[in-house]
């Protein structure tokens, strides 16, 4: 047996695979497996909205967050409501009596934005994109949207978030 596979080439005899044997795969075939895929991938784009839809968002209030006495006016602290580590916040004293609460990911890449209190903008290293330190707008750069906004609450010289929801925007706006 051994003679057999003298002449042969050491890669073939370990793969001893004939031409006749390997798989063909037709056109037709190849085409049903490139529509289930796609048909797939269609449902599941169809899925996503619908569940969103349904999906019952979870109402941040009153969450504790730190003392007003443990932040200096020009400084960040970066935090996590109810131990998600998923999306970072963080909170910034803009003055004494002033606090903002924004997520801490870009609204680009997800990349971990700063605040810079000299020049009053929140800055994302990766793309040098920039945000308002005042409203979370987009001054420069390549983010699409502004950076998501909580509710501060200031009671007893403690600072408490609230979710900002769809209506506060609203009635927000109304005020401003």
């Amino acid at each position: 047996m051994a003679d057999r596979y003298k002449n042969i080439p050491d890669w073939k005899a370990d793969f001893p695979i004939k031409k006749t044997e390997a798989g063909y795969v037709a056109r037709r075939d190849f085409l049903k497996v490139i529509t289930l895929f796609s048909g797939i991938m269609a449902a599941v784009n169809v899925f996503i909205p619908v569940f969103n839809f349904f999906h019952k968002r979870k109402v941040i209030k009153d969450y504790f967050v730190c003392n007003a006495s443990e932040l200096k006016v020009g400084t960040q602290k970066t935090f996590y409501v109810d131990g998600d580590h998923r999306n970072p916040y963080m909170l910034i004293r803009l003055a004494e009596d002033d606090w903002r609460v924004y997520e801490q990911k870009c609204t680009h890449l997800s990349c971990s934005v700063i605040y810079d209190h000299e020049h009053g903008m929140i800055e994302c290293p990766c793309h040098h994109g920039f945000f308002d330190a005042k409203d979370g707008k987009v001054l420069q750069g390549p983010p699409p949207r502004p950076l998501p906004r909580l509710n501060v609450v200031v009671k007893d010289g403690k600072i408490f978030v609230e979710d900002y929801t769809y209506e506060q925007q609203i009635n927000h706006k109304a005020h401003s």
